[in-house]
């Protein structure tokens, strides 16, 4: 099959969110089975060539009307191993020093712009992408058989390409995957005037998708394309008119019968393997599979020795710079229990239920230790790093992000947490898993792919209270014997391995959705 992916980062090339793995593993997966992939990206200011092969300019310059102003865009060709990558080049893509969001090197430009907030002109950046491509299809003639977009930034393709290029877009088809319907991720346009003033497309077909006064993409998507979310039992949520994620989408798919494909994204599991150092990053190997663990926990000494124990300091790691409160004491007869988090710091994950477990857990639990890794919203950041102060030895929080570290972090506990109050899929859990670590998660959307008992835990209601009551539990069988879990460790690896390969998910669930 001919297949365009279009979406606003890939691994590798322009990362932001887990937006970028599923892009990527997809792509990879679907071309190695013989289909042709092209993969469509704006070319920003932090883009990396890296893994390019064979760059080149094409041919062509247009202006595309948006926003009541004309912008040049011109396109660039290459290949990412065996993907075809076409960037769209225009100077607001080449301006921006990352994706989605200020950070500190667009301050230079930018000096208004707050680091961690969202572009200001975010709206031209969806939609001038999205016009492009289409204007890329008219100019050189190729259309695929499907075209796949990737979240709320590009949802609203179908509706431009099939209303303002019918004749360009007539026999294609079109899905858009929602890889999260939280109330910060909808790309939203404030009402039927700003839509139309930035897609062109007419008010009678914008009104058909108004979440109150808002032109919800999404919902936009639904006239002209088919929806797939990232899990089984998200896409359920998502259809629950009792939903309250989702800022009022849920209640209108609910109202209008919209169906909507669940596909449990896979893990691309030979970007991660602890039996080979180089390519999971940590400085010791172990094999989960075949419980020859030694490995794990001299990695876990190995992040004591020369990370956690060293206090409240910086820590300069590659490019990042690590904020490190609190710290761990040394676990010479290897008594302690250790959990662990790493993740974006946002209500979402549910590090309220986290802060708010910590006094409870120290309280009865002498032998337990916390590891976080994690950065966001700057009122979680301080209360983690007041909580690593008031326990010195017991709790340290790792404010930033670096990829071995976070790779270390999740490999060093024995346990880890996971109370998302939602969760379209979740990969950290999967991580977990091939790392040895046992996920205990909240019971919600794609976390529930966790089989009780047999790959981790899971528990509701998702509090505090709850969440500890199941802590008690695998405390208490880990203190019976230091081996309890080795073969649900096992398990868990397996189980992953067995299930959510890309190979077979792409294979077996996406090119039969694709297909129909």
């Amino acid at each position: 099959m001919k297949i365009w992916m279009i979406a606003r980062e890939y691994n590798g090339i322009a990362e932001a969110g887990g937006v970028k793995n599923v892009v990527c593993s997809l792509s990879e997966e679907l071309a190695n089975s013989q289909n042709e992939i092209t993969l469509f990206i704006p070319e920003y200011g932090c883009t990396d060539f890296s893994k390019i092969s064979d760059y080149k300019n094409l041919q062509s310059q247009s202006l595309i009307h948006c926003n009541d102003q004309d912008h040049s865009v011109s396109f660039a060709e290459g290949m990412c191993k065996n993907v075809h990558i076409v960037f769209v080049k225009a100077d607001v893509y080449k301006e921006k020093q990352n994706v989605y969001t200020y950070n500190q090197k667009d301050l230079e430009k930018f000096p208004d712009g707050i680091v961690g907030t969202g572009y200001k002109d975010s709206l031209l950046l969806d939609v001038l992408f999205q016009k492009a491509v289409c204007v890329y299809a008219k100019e050189f003639g190729k259309v695929p058989e499907v075209i796949h977009c990737h979240d709320a930034c590009v949802a609203a393709f179908p509706a431009i390409a099939k209303v303002l290029f019918p004749e360009v877009f007539e026999k294609v088809k079109m899905v858009v995957s929602i890889h999260n319907a939280g109330p910060a991720y909808h790309h939203e346009f404030s009402d039927i005037v700003q839509a139309e003033k930035y897609t062109g497309l007419p008010s009678d077909v914008l009104a058909s998708s108004l979440n109150g006064q808002r032109v919800e993409p999404y919902i936009l998507a639904t006239h002209f394309a088919k929806l797939s979310t990232v899990s089984y039992d998200y896409a359920q949520e998502l259809l629950d008119v009792n939903n309250h994620n989702t800022d009022g989408l849920s209640e209108i798919f609910y109202s209008r019968k919209i169906p909507i494909e669940g596909i449990t994204n896979g893990i691309d599991i030979n970007s991660y393997t602890p039996e080979n150092k180089n390519i999971s990053l940590l400085p010791f190997e172990f094999s989960p599979s075949e419980k020859a663990l030694s490995g794990k926990y001299e990695c876990r000494k190995f992040f004591i020795e020369k990370i956690a124990r060293q206090g409240n300091s910086e820590i300069q790691l590659c490019d990042s710079v690590i904020r490190q409160s609190g710290y761990l004491e040394t676990d010479e007869e290897n008594k302690n229990i250790y959990f662990s988090f790493h993740g974006r710091l946002v209500r979402q994950k549910g590090i309220l239920v986290i802060i708010d477990l910590i006094d409870k857990l120290f309280a009865v639990h002498e032998n337990v230790r916390l590891i976080i890794n994690g950065q966001g919203e700057s009122y979680l950041q301080e209360e983690l790093s007041k909580k690593a102060k008031q326990y010195p030895g017991k709790l340290v929080y790792l404010c930033g992000y670096e990829r071995s570290l976070a790779r270390l972090c999740t490999a060093c506990g024995d346990f880890a947490l996971f109370p998302s109050e939602f969760e379209p899929c979740g990969l950290e859990d999967f991580i977990a898993q091939i790392y040895g670590t046992i996920p205990i998660a909240h019971s919600t959307g794609g976390l529930k792919k966790i089989v009780n008992g047999k790959s981790g835990f899971t528990y509701s209601p998702n509090t505090s209270d709850r969440l500890l009551s199941v802590l008690n539990e695998v405390i208490k069988n880990k203190e019976c014997s230091s081996d309890y879990y080795d073969e649900l460790i096992k398990s868990a690896s397996d189980y992953v391995k067995e299930n959510y390969s890309w190979h077979i998910v792409a294979n077996q669930r996406y090119v039969p959705f694709y297909q129909s």
